[in-house]
């Protein structure tokens, strides 16, 4: 017969090192059951920013967020970097470092940095841009497409987020093209399930993005990598845009 014990910190009673132990393990062991199976990525925050000061320095800001790394999951503070470089791609880096132990801690050292080029180094990419001298970070997408704008936009269409299965894509790209799908009237009924899917379950897994792409274009199942998931679902939205604007352009202006 199997016993669940929650500890009960109550006036008066002395404090039990088996309280203590029970109080440790439980979100580990219960983050271990949720995610058991879970590919390494993103789970929360690491939001970036860019402010230049009135010195004309620039600071490059990654929020404080949540990755899944090696089956636990790792938290990583806010951290505020130096930026000078200007019209270049640079991509931002989360970096793990070897870890190591002491007689009270288990310690993973983390290291957010900034790469320039396209070179694939080691590290979870955060995101990637080219920004212009005096220009403002741009994260306020109008549609798919404007992810992946040349200068000043933030590219997220390359960072690893957290799933079931497999690392997924970022769950703001995928309410991007829900927003299109369901905006669009004469949207097929797939692409409208699909849409709802990625408004109400984010993250939505990766062996459901590859099925939905293989369905929707008609072609085997087959892997993608991060770009090729992106660029299909730039080629499912922007052919329900184009049906509905000759849908519009066959209508006429409307009369009012």
């Amino acid at each position: 017969m199997q016993e669940y014990r929650k500890p009960l910190f109550q006036k008066g009673r002395v404090l039990k090192k088996e309280g203590l132990e029970a109080l440790r393990d439980f979100p580990y062991r219960f983050i271990e059951l949720g995610m058991d199976g879970w590919a390494d990525g993103i789970l929360f925050g690491f939001d970036i920013t860019y402010r230049e000061g009135k010195d004309g320095k620039g600071e490059l800001t990654v929020s404080a967020g949540a990755v899944w790394h090696q089956g636990q999951v790792v938290l990583a503070e806010k951290e505020v970097i130096p930026f000078a470089l200007f019209d270049c791609l640079v991509r931002v880096k989360l970096c793990f470092r070897e870890g190591f132990s002491t007689e009270d801690f288990s310690v993973c050292p983390l290291e957010i940095h900034i790469e320039e080029g396209s070179q694939e180094k080691n590290g979870m990419e955060l995101g990637r841009f080219r920004l212009s001298k005096g220009a403002r970070l741009r994260k306020d997408y109008r549609d798919l497409q404007d992810f992946c704008t040349s200068f000043n936009t933030l590219d997220i269409t390359q960072v690893p987020y957290a799933g079931p299965g497999g690392s997924t894509i970022a769950p703001m790209l995928l309410q991007v093209f829900a927003r299109m799908v369901l905006e669009n009237q004469s949207a097929k009924e797939t692409d409208i399930s699909f849409a709802l899917l990625c408004l109400d379950h984010p993250p939505v897994p990766r062996d459901c993005l590859l099925w939905y792409i293989s369905r929707r274009l008609g072609r085997p199942y087959q892997e993608l990598s991060q770009s090729e998931i992106y660029q299909c679902l730039v080629q499912i939205a922007g052919t329900g845009n184009k049906v509905m604007q000759q849908r519009q352009r066959k209508q006429g202006p409307a009369v009012f």
